[in-house]
C-alpha cells in the first residue's frame, strides 16, 4: 500500500505538547453540553487556589487516523474583564489515538473564580487519513487563526480539587470532497466541549474524574518514593507517588527508575489533587525507542515486518516528523503480547489466547500497537523486541442485543461505515464486542439495537472475523 504524503518542515519547539492551560481556554457549548462542577463562585479576585487536572481527549472522524493540531497563544478573560495571557507560544499534540479515552495536559494551581472567555491562535495542523483509493494520505493545510471564545455559562473554579475534561471533535473540524476525503480544517468554538468534575473517590475513578489511563512518558526526576515524568503525547509535567501497594513490572522497580528511562503508569488522583501511581510499568531505558500507530500493511505470513502510521511516541530517534508518517518495523523474532491495562478480563482466560490470539499469525492491519524497541529509531525504520496490542475507539451501529443493557456480560455486533478508516484498512465492517461486567457505560443509562456508540478496547482478528473486548462505551 502505497502513501501520498507531502510533509513541511517543523518548528523544533512543536513537538507533541500542549499548553497546561488548554482546558481552560477552549470552552463552548456548541456540541455538547457544559457542565460546571459548582453554580456559583467567588470572582476572580480571590486569591485561594484551586489544584487542577487539566485532560484532553478526541471524538474521532472515521477516516482520520492521525491529527495533529498546535494551539497558542491563549488568553483568558474574567468576568470583571481582566485579561491574562496563559500561553505565549504554540504547541502540539496528537489527538486522534485519544477517542474514548484522555491523558493530563497539566496539574497545575488555578485561581479560584469565574472566566467568561479566551482568545486563543489555532495553527499548523496534519491530517493522516485513509483515502477513497484505501491510501493513507497526509495533508497540511494552511491554516492560522485567532478564535474568540463566550463561554456560556462562564466557566468555573472552586473547590478542592477539580478535573476539566476536553474533548475535540475531529469531525467537526475538517472539511470533505464528495468521496469523504479530508480536503482541510474548519477549527472553530464549535469544535470543542469542556466538562468539569470533582475528584472522585480513588476506588471510584474513572477518565473523566481522576483516573490516569496508561500514561507513557519520560522520568525527568526521582525522589524518594515519588518520581517525576514528561508525559510523551502531551508534555505535561507530573509528579507521581508510590507506596508500598504499587505495582511495578517488566523489570520497573522504585529503584531502577532512572532519568530519561520510559515507563507507562496506571494512576489515581486523590483527594488533595496530587497524583498516586498504582502500576508502573518499565518499557525502555534512555536508549530506546517506543512507538504507538495503526497498523496498514502486515508483510509476511506468519508476519516479518509491519507498516504503520505513527500517532504516539518517545524516546531515541522519536520526533515530531514522526507522527502521522509511516513506520517499517522488523518484527522478526519480536515477542507479541496484549497490553490489558484496566480491561476486565475475568472469565476469558490469559490473553492472548486461542478465542482472542495476538502473534505473527493473526496481527491484522487496522490494529493499534504499540512497538518497543532496545534500539532506536532510524529514519522510519525501527526493530521491534516487543509488539503489544493497544486499545483503540470504533464508531457504529449497535444489534444483536435482546433489548436496553445496562451492564454486561452482554455480546452484540457493531456495524462501522464501510469508508471508516478501519474497515478500508482490515476489510471488516462488523466486530463482535464483548461487553464485560466491569466494562465502563459512561454517559449512557443503556445501549439498544440502532444505537450509534463509540466502544474502546483490544481487537483481536481469529480468521477474517475481528473482535473487541471492551473497556469503555459512550456516544
Amino acid at each position: 500500500m502505497s502513501e501520498v504524503r507531502s510533509r513541511s518542515t517543523k518548528r523544533a519547539g512543536e513537538f507533541l505538547l500542549l499548553p497546561c492551560m488548554l482546558g481552560l481556554a477552549i470552552v463552548t457549548s456548541g456540541c455538547g453540553s457544559y457542565t460546571s462542577g459548582t453554580s456559583t463562585a467567588p470572582s476572580t479576585a480571590a486569591t485561594s487556589k484551586v489544584t487542577t487536572q487539566v485532560k484532553i481527549g478526541d471524538a474521532p472522524a472515521a477516516r482520520v487516523i492521525s491529527f495533529e493540531v498546535a494551539v497558542g497563544p491563549v488568553s483568558l478573560t474574567d468576568d470583571a474583564g481582566n485579561t491574562s495571557t496563559v500561553l505565549a507560544k504554540a504547541q502540539r499534540i496528537e489527538l486522534s489515538h485519544l477517542s474514548g479515552t484522555n491523558l493530563p495536559l497539566s496539574l497545575l494551581k488555578i485561581t479560584q473564580g469565574t472566566y467568561k472567555a479566551a482568545s486563543l491562535t489555532i495553527s499548523n495542523p496534519e491530517v493522516t487519513f485513509i483515502n477513497s483509493a484505501g491510501q493513507p494520505q497526509h495533508i497540511e493545510p494552511s491554516f492560522n487563526q485567532n478564535v474568540n471564545i463566550p463561554f456560556s455559562p462562564s466557566l468555573s473554579i472552586s473547590g478542592a480539587s477539580a478535573v476539566i475534561n476536553i474533548d475535540f471533535d475531529v469531525s467537526k473540524s475538517l472539511t470533505f470532497d464528495a468521496s469523504g476525503n479530508v480536503t482541510g480544517v474548519n477549527i472553530s468554538a464549535s469544535s470543542f466541549t469542556v466538562s468539569t468534575a470533582a475528584v472522585a473517590a480513588e476506588d471510584k475513578q474513572g477518565h473523566d474524574d481522576g483516573e490516569l489511563e496508561d500514561t507513557t512518558g519520560v522520568v525527568t526526576a526521582v525522589s524518594g518514593s515519588s518520581f517525576n515524568l514528561t508525559v510523551a503525547d502531551t508534555g505535561a509535567q507530573l509528579t507521581f507517588a508510590t507506596d508500598s501497594k504499587t505495582e511495578f513490572e517488566d523489570g520497573a522497580s522504585l529503584a531502577s527508575l532512572v532519568v530519561n528511562s520510559i515507563v507507562t503508569v496506571e494512576g489515581a488522583t486523590r483527594a488533595d489533587g496530587s497524583l498516586y501511581a498504582r502500576k508502573v510499568e518499565g518499557l525502555e531505558n534512555e536508549t530506546g525507542a517506543e512507538l504507538e500507530g495503526t497498523i496498514t500493511v502486515v508483510a509476511g505470513s506468519p508476519a516479518t515486518s509491519l507498516t504503520l502510521v505513527a500517532d504516539h511516541g518517545t524516546g531515541s530517534g522519536v520526533d515530531d516528523s514522526k507522527i502521522g508518517a509511516s513506520a517499517t518495523v522488523n518484527v522478526s523474532g519480536a515477542r507479541f503480547e496484549v497490553k490489558t491495562g484496566d480491561i476486565d478480563t475475568k472469565g476469558l482466560g490469559t490473553l492472548p489466547s486461542s478465542e482472542f490470539p495476538f502473534d505473527s499469525a493473526s496481527v491484522h492491519a487496522g490494529q493499534r500497537v504499540e512497538i518497543d524497541s532496545h534500539d532506536a529509531m532510524t529514519g522510519t525504520t525501527l526493530s521491534a523486541e516487543r509488539v503489544r496490542l493497544q486499545q483503540q475507539a470504533l464508531v457504529g451501529i449497535v444489534s444483536g442485543l435482546t433489548g436496553a443493557t445496562s451492564s454486561g456480560p452482554a455480546t452484540f455486533t457493531l456495524s462501522l461505515p464501510s469508508d471508516a478508516a478501519f474497515s478500508q484498512l482490515s476489510g471488516s465492517t462488523s466486530l463482535q464486542i464483548v461487553w464485560q461486567p466491569s466494562t465502563d457505560l459512561h454517559g449512557l443509562t443503556s445501549v439498544s439495537n440502532g444505537d450509534t456508540i463509540r466502544v474502546r478496547g483490544l481487537v483481536f482478528f481469529n480468521g477474517p472475523a475481528a473482535s473487541m473486548i471492551a473497556r469503555r462505551i459512550d456516544k
